[in-house]
């Protein structure tokens, strides 16, 4: 079957802004018979051109599964290499989309840029597509609360902890994702077994803290995003505790959504102090999920 529509970008985060791209891809695809694809790349731009490093709102597994969601049919990923980043406007024209989407129609966002040192937008796409017969698709920003909807915006949410400004710029919570490593076992002493979930450098974090959180495969409990300053560790990690039993999850990947911020991390004077205040957020994270749930 033909690729009928291809949209371009990196879309961390698959805020709503991007979710309206991948809407307006499977109209044009449908309306020209052909496939929906994105084009997009791993890693982030941000992390590989010389500038300051770029968090990543997403895993490369959670941006995938989040693009296929929204109903596309092909996603493809292509390495963001120094050589890559080098290619003109022109050179990424005729070296990526006239080989490999000769006669599909380009989808991108208001504002999409591409080439060296980001040098093309919408327009010079639009220019080079008039000369080598594409069409071009621009879709116009979203807004939420009276502004654009970004990945830079939803970034700086997500340091400031503005849950409710990322839920609404995304349209869904807010979830980590990393792979369970072991532990010190110290929860399972106090009698809280957990999860400690450990993520990759580049995921930007929100501040440290106490959580009301949600999986869906293990279903609700309650974590600590930090690095314990009653027993420190060198790396922030999450340690979740959940609320019915769980099964052996040492080396699996976990997506934990952070509901609700209970409190600030904290500083205790010895187990005990830590095992009664654990026990007071276990019952303040209970109260809010049951909220959820009702």
């Amino acid at each position: 079957m033909k690729i009928g529509a291809v949209c371009l970008g990196t879309f961390d985060g698959v805020h709503l802004g991007h979710q309206a791209i991948f809407k307006k891809t499977c109209e044009v695809a449908r309306q020209r018979q052909g496939l929906s694809v994105v084009f997009t790349f791993y890693p982030h731009p941000g992390a590989m051109v010389g500038r300051n490093k770029v968090g990543s709102i997403t895993t490369r597994q959670q941006r995938a599964r989040l693009i296929a969601e929204c109903g596309l049919d092909l996603l493809i990923e292509h390495p963001f290499t120094a050589e890559f980043a080098s290619l003109s406007p022109e050179q990424f024209v005729h070296e990526v989309l006239l080989r490999s989407f000769p006669k599909a129609t380009v989808v991108a966002g208001f504002n999409y840029r591409f080439g060296h040192a980001a040098q093309g937008n919408v327009e010079i796409l639009r220019t080079l597509g008039e000369r080598h017969s594409f069409s071009v698709v621009e879709v116009p920003p979203v807004f939420v609360d009276g502004a654009i909807v970004s990945s830079t915006r939803v970034r700086q949410d997500i340091l400031a902890g503005n849950f409710a400004s990322i839920t609404a710029c995304l349209g869904r919570v807010f979830a980590l994702q990393g792979a369970v490593g072991t532990g010190d076992g110290r929860g399972r002493t106090l009698g809280f077994p957990t999860a400690n979930v450990h993520f990759l450098p580049e995921q930007v974090l929100p501040p440290s803290g106490v959580y009301a959180v949600f999986s869906r495969e293990l279903g609700y409990g309650v974590a600590n995003l930090g690095k314990r300053p009653t027993f420190p560790q060198a790396s922030t990690t999450l340690e979740v505790h959940f609320f019915s039993p769980t099964p052996d999850l040492y080396g699996q990947e976990l997506e934990v959504e952070l509901l609700h911020y209970l409190r600030p991390e904290s500083r205790f004077a010895d187990q005990e102090s830590l095992r009664l205040q654990i026990a007071k957020d276990i019952a303040d994270a209970s109260v809010y999920t049951l909220h959820q749930r009702t």
